[in-house]
């Protein structure tokens, strides 16, 4: 399979503003930067490759298969981190892997534990007395830890510090070594782009304006 992702002339007309025939792919074992300024169509687009709206027109093929046709076990192999923690505030770490892995077949406490040390989380400590930063390590943790073959990014590192910021960065970078592995990381952060990124679509007013290799050297 010589793309994860195949994005073909996606279109969603909203009143104001349209998703105007989005096309791009994703090779497998490679990093999509997906860029563009807040309101361009980045977190639109994504919502629709995970089936949360409806598209006009279009079709999206991910891991090989329609996207509306996916089994679950597919559509595990699918980890998704947005802006926001979505995780309930009242539960603390540990809970929370508890919790997924009764969602994911393929869930890997271990490895939920593992990533949970690496970033250094407290395990007893409730979401809502995280950080931002701490809650975004969280659901990456999270979004890695059911083995997927394709993460999906949604301005995940938006409004957090470099520090912050280039440890993530590592982790993606890590995370698609064997070339099995791919990510789409929407962001407007272009020098996060410029660190990883094997590839970068801008999208602009909802059009694809171009897609071209980034020359990344890391």
């Amino acid at each position: 399979m010589e793309y994860c992702l195949q994005v073909t002339d996606l279109t969603k007309q909203y009143n104001g503003f349209c998703l105007d025939h989005v096309s791009f792919e994703v090779k497998q074992g490679s990093i999509m930067g997906f860029i563009g300024e807040n309101g361009a169509g980045k977190s639109t687009t994504i919502k629709a490759i995970l089936n949360l709206i409806h598209p006009d027109h279009g079709e999206i093929q991910i891991l090989g298969e329609d996207y509306k046709l996916q089994s679950r076990a597919k559509k595990e192999l699918i980890g998704v981190v947005f802006d926001e923690c979505h995780f309930h505030d009242n539960l603390n770490a540990t809970e929370t892997g508890l919790f997924l892995s009764k969602i994911y077949t393929n869930w890997d406490d271990a490895l939920f534990k593992s990533y949970l040390n690496k970033f250094k989380l407290p395990l007893k400590k409730s979401i809502k007395e995280y950080s931002r930063g701490m809650k975004m390590k969280l659901s990456i943790a999270a979004a890695l830890s059911h083995h997927p073959k394709l993460l999906l990014l949604d301005e995940a590192t938006s409004g957090l510090d470099p520090v912050i910021r280039n440890e993530i960065l590592d982790v993606f970078y890590d995370f698609i070594q064997d070339e099995e592995h791919s990510i789409l990381m929407s962001s407007h952060i272009t020098s996060d782009l410029e660190h990883i990124a094997d590839y970068i679509t801008f999208i602009h007013d909802g059009k694809i304006i171009l897609t071209d290799i980034t020359g990344t050297s890391q």
